[in-house]
């Protein structure tokens, strides 16, 4: 493609570790699972061979496969060479010095177990990675994240896995254009809600504030705040109308629904309609 050669690509590494870098310090969510193997480099931990099958699963179960190999090695034919497919243009890098020459035995096969890993893990990416860090760095310390193991630190960059508690979100919910507790239809809303599914929960928390999870703390710490707002829909129109969110501001903009059925179509509608940025 003839914009690649424009496209500095380590830009936007570094531009990327600066967003997720900022959503850390400022506590906000983002809909980002990274790979396990990526989450211990970004701790600063050593990469080992099993952190592989986070990055290419068939792959690593290819290496296990020729380690444990017990047959003639010469049928397998490889070398200690990486033959790569970027968009029809096949490259061969060799994992050590004349290494397309160097074939693949039981004597040697660990050897290349590890060379293999150590390519794809840390020498292929070398330059994505730390520009990435360059980014993250530039906003948060390092060694604060290194408190944390990998499991945690993603919890603090996407929000806990716990299911998610419509009762600690009611209690922690704001309203404007002139709805509040007492409302019907705000009320019509929670009923709906507790009766849907995960699944359909993560898609109304991700709908409204673009990530699928709670915070790790409760709805007591989302910031904005959860906001339910009335439209400016008449009675006769609100139940033929859908349910739109300004996900900057956790803002859900309901309409008056007049009964829970129309509320909880219209409602599991633009959910799963899976609409992106659009004008309301």
């Amino acid at each position: 493609h003839s914009w690649v050669e424009y496209l500095d690509c380590l830009e936007l590494f570094e531009f990327l570790g600066r967003v997720v870098g900022k959503a850390i310090f400022d506590g906000i969510l983002v809909e980002l699972r990274m790979a396990p193997f990526f989450l211990r480099k970004m701790l600063g931990k050593e990469m080992y061979f099993d952190d592989l099958g986070s990055l290419d699963p068939e792959l690593y179960r290819n290496l296990v496969f020729v380690k444990n190999y017990e047959g003639n090695f010469e049928d397998l034919g490889l070398n200690f060479v990486v033959t790569e497919d970027n968009l029809g243009n096949k490259t061969t890098t060799p994992l050590l010095p004349g290494g397309e020459d160097m074939a693949v035995t039981s004597d040697n096969v660990l050897r290349y177990k590890n060379l293999m890993s150590d390519y794809w893990l840390n020498k292929r990416i070398r330059q994505q990675s730390a520009a990435f860090m360059r980014g993250l760095s530039a906003i948060v310390e390092p060694d604060w994240l290194r408190m944390f193991s990998p499991d945690e630190l993603q919890m603090m960059i996407s929000g806990s896995v716990k299911p998610i508690d419509v009762e600690d979100l009611r209690v922690h919910t704001v309203y404007g254009g002139g709805y509040n507790e007492e409302t019907p239809t705000v009320q019509a809303f929670w009923r709906v809600l507790r009766t849907f599914e995960e699944t359909d929960l993560e898609l109304m928390l991700r709908f409204v504030t673009s990530c699928s999870r709670p915070p790790l703390l409760g709805f007591r710490d989302l910031q904005p705040s959860f906001c339910i707002q009335k439209t400016s829909h008449s009675v006769a129109e609100a139940d033929s109308r859908l349910p739109t969110a300004s996900t900057c501001m956790n803002l859900l903009k309901l309409p008056c629904y007049t009964n829970d059925k129309d509320l909880a179509e219209r409602l599991l509608y633009a959910l799963r309609s899976g609409a992106g940025f659009e004008l309301s």
